[in-house]
């Protein structure tokens, strides 16, 4: 069926479904959703802070961020995208939202501009939504590739969400993940608060770089054994939580020396697509919280990744934040802020899993095949 035959979405399913596409439940953001050939498949889901002056116009900076994103959709042959701005600071038909969609529609010129542009002051079961940016397609020229309409032109222009926490995305993310949408981004950081650095009474997190420089014999090949050993032995795969991952002091700095040697580290990143990653997900997560420095800024880097190339970008902003304050100069996370900020989509990340799979098997150590984009995603 050719693309502009497909039926365009509802605006209440869609709205509804974007704290399962984020993974939380956005506030005072500008979320843009962007669409391939078919109008009921979102190619990606990008949030911003909404950043406004007093006078409630976008501060210089979002306007910046807006031309990047342009660009960005241009090269990744985007066909449509859909602004939803989350703010309660003026009324939902306030002509300053649709002054910020009428921004956002000319530096998304190049893909037909903003193609429908809607308001909600909150995510919540029942909370009223109101359109501020009629559904259009602007062609460009007779030789560029057709618009779709992912919403139709039809559709209502105000309407209430329904419970966004039981919605079919929702319900997706929580299987596919483990974790259920948090209400909002606070509850994510939480998720990395510091812990002691192990499990016995034996040191304080400030002492934590005791040890570092001495591997007890480990070659990088060793090192990387042994976060395979600790990645494999956690549990089941699709098993998260680390209340049973009690990890000694001997074993915490091993694991802080082999994540911050650099091919161990590249090669521990192909984890993030084996049938092990959810395992891989909670070893990152736990050393983040329990070291300090440098070894903390990898440790929630490799977290960062593991949510990136899965499309869980909230989550992988949260372990970026905590990557650049425990280590500034983080040269990976560092990277990877900029890919995220820019709105890089995840395959990007795949195409340096080669890289990833060469290092591991220059060391010796046989990784586990790749599992599908969609079974990570």
């Amino acid at each position: 069926m050719p693309p502009n035959r497909c039926r365009p979405l509802a605006p209440s399913a869609l709205l509804t479904a974007i704290p399962g596409m984020l993974g939380f439940i956005p506030d005072r953001s500008l979320v843009f959703v962007a669409f391939g050939e078919q109008p009921q498949i979102v190619r990606t889901t990008i949030r911003h802070d909404l950043v406004l002056d007093d006078d409630g116009t976008l501060v210089p900076g979002l306007i910046e961020v807006l031309a990047d994103l342009g660009e960005i959709c241009i090269r990744n042959d985007v066909r449509a995208v859909v602004a939803v701005i989350v703010d309660d600071r003026y009324p939902p038909g306030d002509r300053r939202y649709r002054e910020v969609c009428a921004e956002a529609d000319r530096h998304f010129a190049g893909v037909g501009g903003v193609s429908a542009g809607f308001v909600v002051p909150v995510f919540a079961d029942g909370a009223a939504w109101r359109m501020v940016w009629e559904p259009r397609v602007r062609p460009l020229d007779a030789a560029a590739p057709p618009r779709i309409v992912p919403i139709a032109r039809t559709a209502p222009i105000r309407g209430r969400l329904a419970d966004p926490h039981s919605s079919p995305t929702a319900i997706h993310h929580a299987v596919t993940t483990g974790r259920r949408v948090l209400e909002k981004r606070s509850d994510m950081e939480a998720m990395l608060t510091p812990l002691p650095h192990c499990a016995g009474p034996h040191r304080e997190p400030a002492d934590d770089t005791v040890g570092y420089n001495d591997t007890a014999g480990y070659d990088d090949a060793g090192l990387l054994r042994a976060v395979l050993d600790q990645v494999i032995g956690i549990g089941h795969p699709g098993r998260h939580a680390s209340a049973d991952l009690r990890l000694d002091c001997a074993t915490t700095s091993m694991l802080a020396v082999a994540i911050t040697r650099l091919p161990v580290r590249d090669a521990a990143l192909s984890f993030a697509v084996t049938a092990f990653r959810h395992q891989a997900e909670t070893l990152w997560r736990e050393l983040a919280r329990r070291l300090t420095g440098s070894p903390r800024a990898s440790a929630a880097t490799m977290l960062a990744h593991l949510h990136y190339i899965g499309g869980e970008g909230g989550y992988a902003g949260v372990a970026l934040d905590c990557a650049l304050s425990a280590d500034p100069d983080w040269s990976l996370a560092v990277l990877l802020d900029r890919a995220l900020s820019g709105g890089l989509p995840p395959r990007m990340l795949w195409e340096m899993l080669d890289d990833c799979y060469d290092t591991a098997q220059r060391l010796g150590v046989p990784i586990p095949q790749p599992i599908s984009e969609l079974e990570v995603g």
